[in-house]
């Protein structure tokens, strides 16, 4: 995996949904492409897949970037939903597959990507973490989810202010809402149990109004943020913003 490309990136979650679409526009671009899970398909000379589970954090702590180039970009975009219900009828185990994934996974990159990068002579550093809106307003049956996307939230806030403290001055962080997507999450919520989530006609509405926008959508409003960091001064924003 080694390349003096210009510019990589280094996705999660690139099997489907906005992964999928940001590392292929990301592609067209002229990035090196790295996606990082446990299946993908894309097929592109300068994509590369890297097998890792992102459940097992000691497979995540043996992981290291290894890619060479002059623009780095981290986008932590997998994430799960884990089991939809109420605290106290949920199973203990998906707390810790939720959090593992949507939060202390994404934390672990975020740190070894800084480390690596910082030591190195680049123009430009750059972290996009995918959040929600969940993670700033609590939804019956979604707890963890809820509390997974708010760690990452203020995460990426308080790196934000170490890269200021620190006059950082080429490196940059945002955590992004992309809003309702029609993804296979959607699918997943769609089919839970009415009974132990209260929303659930909510979600059922949306997809037969066609109110999901497109993970293709996402990834044009995403790739603003890539290409023009300074532009977006909160750290924490939400593509309908812009």
């Amino acid at each position: 995996m080694d390349s003096q490309q210009n510019k990589i990136a280094y996705i999660t979650g690139t099997s489907r949904g906005i992964g999928r679409a940001i590392a292929e526009l990301l592609l067209q671009e002229g990035y090196m492409v790295y996606g990082i899970g446990r299946t993908n398909e894309i097929q592109h000379h300068h994509f590369f897949p890297i097998n890792l589970d992102l459940s097992d954090l000691k497979a995540v702590e043996a992981f290291f970037f290894d890619a060479v180039g002059r623009e780095v970009i981290l986008i932590n975009n997998a994430g799960i939903i884990g089991e939809i219900g109420p605290i106290g009828v949920i199973a203990n185990h998906t707390i810790q597959s939720v959090m593992t994934v949507n939060a202390l996974a994404p934390q672990m990159l975020i740190n070894k990507f800084i480390d690596t990068y910082r030591k190195q002579d680049i123009i430009k550093g750059q972290i996009i973490n995918i959040s929600s809106g969940a993670g700033k307003y609590p939804i019956d049956g979604w707890a963890n989810y809820c509390a997974s996307k708010a760690a990452i939230d203020i995460y990426s806030e308080t790196i934000d202010l170490e890269f200021k403290l620190h006059q950082l001055h080429n490196w940059h962080i945002h955590s992004i809402a992309p809003g309702v997507v029609d993804t296979g999450m959607q699918s997943e919520i769609r089919s839970s149990n009415p009974e132990l989530f209260k929303s659930h006609q909510k979600f059922i509405d949306l997809k037969a109004d066609n109110e999901l926008n497109k993970p293709e959508n996402v990834a044009t409003k995403l790739y603003e943020v890539i290409a023009d960091p300074k532009r977006f001064d909160q750290t924490i924003i939400s593509v309908r913003d812009f």
